[in-house]
């Protein structure tokens, strides 16, 4: 591993693919440790199970927004009883990794690619269409990316956000409370509490 400021940047040598043989998947995805996606039926598997119950939840949705609703709760067991998710879901790959605070609302079409944990916390506004990524590929060397190596970092968001439409946020990226994020931007390094970011890669506008 190397620090880079407040982030580790994960290295993938010939001894740490030995050191990850002898570890666990669950326990080298909890680790932010390197796993190959494509040799992991089990995780693929998870993944197919969301996309399919994603498109009941919405198929339902066109019906009942009580009965969509239900079945939202039993997909998503970390989803606050008084937050509200609008339908349609694109994608949440991992349910059991997906923590929705207290009276917090997330717009249409909002996507989470990620293994790795994604926390949004109390009283957020989630525009429609925001993407929240974890998972991070290699970035020099293709033929690891074709070997499907990677590693997720987790996100998260505090209390009070409000993510304007289209927000992509970046593996492990954490957000403190009581941010602004203008629409369309995309968050690439941590966010401090009380500020207004925007932009591509997005930055601190404004501090309160």
């Amino acid at each position: 591993m190397v620090r880079k400021g407040n982030k580790v940047q994960r290295t993938l040598t010939d001894e740490e693919i030995e050191r990850l043989s002898k570890i666990s998947l669950f326990e080298k995805i909890e680790n932010g440790d390197w796993y190959q996606f494509g040799k992991a039926p089990e995780l693929q598997e998870i993944v197919k199970k969301s996309s399919q119950s994603i498109q009941k939840i919405n198929d339902k949705s066109k019906e009942s927004f009580e009965e969509a609703r239900e079945l939202l709760e039993d997909f998503l067991p970390h989803l606050s009883k008084t937050a509200e998710i609008y339908f349609p879901l694109t994608s949440v790959e991992y349910p059991e990794r997906f923590y929705v605070g207290e009276e917090s609302f997330i717009n249409s079409g909002i996507q989470v690619i990620s293994a790795g944990k994604v926390t949004i916390g109390n009283h957020c506004f989630i525009g429609p269409n925001c993407q929240l990524f974890t998972p991070n590929h290699h970035a020099s060397n293709p033929k690891l990316r074709r070997q499907g190596w990677q590693y997720d970092a987790p996100i998260t968001i505090g209390n009070d956000c409000w993510l304007g439409g289209t927000v992509i946020i970046l593996p492990g990226v954490s957000i403190g409370d009581d941010v602004v994020i203008g629409a369309g931007s995309v968050v690439t390094k941590d966010v401090p509490s009380h500020c207004m970011v925007a932009g591509n890669p997005a930055r601190i506008l404004k501090r309160y």
